[in-house]
């Protein structure tokens, strides 16, 4: 994900430059208040063994700058370059051409890869809904952790673990750091993650690299946008037995409820998938549709990516979503359970993978599901609900199996997402209260 040596070779040449006085002196500023208010107090004559005082304040100040500038390269090469999400920063601000604002983003150190990068997210998803949530009114094992992150004063050099619950990758600690906006592909502030060279341990500065100087691999570029065309061969007419069924539909029970009744297919093709369907109750209004099956064969992931090779999908629809076999002749009242049906073969037939990320569209162009759907494509997301434990079924033999729920996308959002990524696109639905829900009135948030 992140290049590490790249971005460093890049920072080396960076450090060096004309532009990176300019940074540093907008992030690391002398004070200027010293000179305004001494000559003043000098010239009220009473006031001269003050301003004197304050004009040497002043030099000094200015003196520590120089140093600190003279220093920053022998400083920042024993730093590391890291991968960090933006948990909170003042965004409109950082829109604004040249505009500083101070941050606070959680990263961590050792491998830049895939994984750690979801891990991030998740982890600035999870800190950023309690900010700005009263500590006594979240649940008590949320409360140091709704404590610390609205602690929001600034302070340079401070670090802090990421608290339980929220510790996903116990490695990752909360940084206080000042971005700017010109740093930012396109100057956008909508990625959620930027690059920045910090010091291990549990203290130290932390500084913001700007885009040119960050060097950023997307995990498996060639299958981050999946076009359904035809296999290079017929797939097998006969599916193999699965042998995940009972742990897949215990794991479902356990953290979405029990079934109510499960759309079994009668011809398979590579995999059987059934469609489990979990009804609506009062504190889940919707119906959970999951299937079974996906994970019976393991999906060609490149290197590196061999724990992402098991997966199951779902899907979430209103309470009042027709779901009877009559109402199924009607494509838009279908389109939920036919599209994880195909997404879930999908993969085997074509010597691919689905994970968190991918985005597939209705054809190419992309078209609606059905008549009067809006959407004409999907992004894989973890699911939305059943918490951190339904993301990941593991089997007997320790194999994990990840959950990832379909997001319907309108067709400028699924073109924002290429252009910006899915975390991006992830963010700005939840900025606009949307979720995995199907609704078909909601407005593109892109």
């Amino acid at each position: 994900m992140l290049d590490v040596d790249a971005t460093r070779r890049n920072f080396n040449a960076w450090v060096r430059s004309p532009a990176f006085d300019a940074h540093f002196h907008s992030v690391v500023k002398a004070p200027v208040w010293p000179f305004i208010v001494a000559p003043v107090l000098i010239l009220s004559l009473v006031g001269i063994p003050f301003g004197i005082g304050l004009l040497i304040y002043g030099f000094r100040a200015r003196s520590a700058v120089k140093a600190a500038r003279r220093d920053a390269h022998l400083a920042f090469a024993r730093h590391e370059p890291i991968l960090c999400g933006i948990i909170i920063a003042n965004k409109q601000l950082l829109r604004q051409p040249g505009a500083v604002a101070p941050a606070l983003l959680v990263g961590g150190f050792g491998p830049q890869d895939f994984d750690r990068a979801g891990a991030i997210a998740r982890t600035a998803e999870i800190i950023g809904e309690l900010y700005g949530e009263d500590p006594a009114q979240v649940p008590a094992e949320l409360r140091a952790a709704c404590e610390m992150v609205n602690d929001d004063t600034y302070r340079a050099d401070r670090r802090r673990k990421v608290p339980p619950p929220l510790d996903i990758d116990p490695s990752l600690q909360l940084f206080d750091a000042v971005l700017q906006g010109g740093f930012f592909d396109s100057n956008s502030v909508d990625s959620p993650f930027v690059v920045c060279m910090a010091a291990p341990g549990p203290a130290g500065n932390i500084l913001q690299l700007p885009s040119n100087v960050a060097v950023l691999h997307p995990p498996h570029p060639t299958q981050q946008f999946i076009h359904h065309q035809a296999p290079a061969q017929p797939p097998p007419l006969v599916a193999p037995h699965s042998d995940n069924l009972d742990a897949v539909e215990n794991h479902i029970s356990t953290h979405l409820g029990e079934p109510e009744r499960v759309f079994h297919e009668l011809v398979s093709t590579t995999v059987h998938i059934d469609v489990h369907i979990v009804p609506a109750t009062p504190e889940r209004p919707w119906v959970s549709l999951v299937t079974s099956g996906m994970s019976d064969l393991p999906m060609t992931v490149p290197e590196g990516a061999e724990d992402w090779r098991f997966a199951e999908l779902m899907i979430r629809v209103p309470a009042d979503w027709p779901l009877g076999q009559e109402e199924f002749k009607n494509e838009a009242n279908y389109w939920p359970v036919r599209w994880l049906k195909q997404l879930a073969r999908l993969p085997h037939e074509y010597g691919s993978w689905l994970s968190y990320g991918h985005s597939i569209p209705n054809g190419n162009p992309p078209e609606p599901f059905a008549p009067g759907c809006p959407f004409t494509g999907f992004v894989l997301s973890p699911p939305w609900s059943g918490g951190e434990a339904f993301a990941t079924l593991y089997l007997i033999d320790g194999t994990p199996v990840h959950f990832w729920s379909l997001v319907p996308l309108h067709p400028s959002e699924i073109d924002f997402k290429l252009k910006f990524g899915s975390e991006a696109l992830f963010e700005r639905l939840a900025a606009a209260g949307a979720s995995d829900l199907v609704d078909l009135a909601r407005p593109p948030v892109a």
